[in-house]
């Protein structure tokens, strides 16, 4: 994995600011000050609070396809493979440290300039193509698709998404609507116990 760059380091401090602050305490002199940078060196690489809104956004989309293919790469299954790997990268734990860069990001853009989000919206449709192309009954990949999403929209939310054993046998059914073989559904139910709220 390489070094983070200045750049990434700039987008990890707006990302904590958002989560800690609110999005209404994202400024740029808050991001340079959070990054222990100067605000020259924070213009550099974002001249206004939109392009590093947008940077924000486009580094969870660029982030969740890293982890869709790598998904892929350990699934030998072709049919549903990648909606099996948008599951399963959907309801990755957020990083306790980190949290969700994601929803970081997508707040941000959303409260400030919905347009800003509109990277991520073409990202969305590209991906529901994949969805729609995957060797599975469309309707079943679609399903499993958008009830990933629901999962997640509700534990980023708070909206009495479902947890333990519950969270285990629906996060099982919806594999096995993706195709996996049921020895699979098994072993990865177990990960999908907690609440999670990561796309990255």
């Amino acid at each position: 994995m390489s070094r983070p760059t200045r750049r990434d380091d700039l987008l990890a401090a707006a990302e904590r600011i958002v989560r800690r602050d609110g999005v209404g305490r994202l400024t740029l002199d808050a991001v340079a000050v959070e990054a222990g940078a100067s605000k020259g060196g924070l213009l550099y690489h974002f001249a206004s609070r939109d392009a590093l809104i947008t940077a924000m956004v486009e580094r969870h989309a660029v982030a969740f396809s890293e982890s869709l293919d790598a998904a892929m790469t350990a699934d030998p299954e072709p049919p549903g493979r990648w909606t099996r790997a948008y599951l399963r990268s959907s309801a990755k734990p957020a990083d306790p440290v980190e949290g969700d860069a994601a929803a970081t990001g997508l707040l941000a853009a959303m409260a400030s300039n919905p347009a800003l989000a509109d990277p991520l919206r073409e990202q969305y449709a590209a991906w529901r193509e994949q969805v729609a192309d995957d060797g599975l009954p469309e309707a079943d990949a679609m399903i499993v698709a958008l009830a990933a999403d629901g999962l997640w929209m509700a534990d980023l939310l708070g909206f009495a998404a479902p947890t333990g054993e519950r969270r285990v046998q629906i996060f099982a059914r919806l594999l096995e609507m993706a195709g996996a073989p049921s020895s699979t559904t098994s072993n990865s139910g177990a990960s999908a116990a907690a609440p999670v709220t990561t796309r990255a």
